[in-house]
């Protein structure tokens, strides 16, 4: 049994045997559980800019297959060098 790819819910599966004459029969809850997926981002290249001009616009998409909302209010921000690139001067 493979359930639909990032559904969730319960179905009643029902097995049948016949020898062609007479039936046997069973059936059985499935449950299939919830997993919360890991969000993706696509892939940023690496950008470049000249000294004391701003880089904008750099595109970038987020989804998340478990919620019909968009994660962007979840994007965090970071720089490995503040000196060069304070995190409050990059903006989403």
């Amino acid at each position: 049994m493979q359930p639909v790819a990032n559904m969730n819910g319960t179905t009643t599966v029902t097995v049948i045997v016949s020898d062609g004459s007479l039936v046997a029969q069973d059936s059985f809850v499935l449950t299939v559980t919830v997993v919360n997926d890991a969000p993706t981002i696509s892939n940023v290249v690496d950008q470049s800019t000249n000294e004391d001009a701003p880089k904008n616009n750099v595109a970038f998409t987020i989804s998340d297959v478990d919620s019909a909302l968009t994660c962007a209010s979840s994007v965090i921000k970071t720089s490995s060098n503040t000196t060069l690139l304070p995190t409050a001067n990059i903006t989403i």
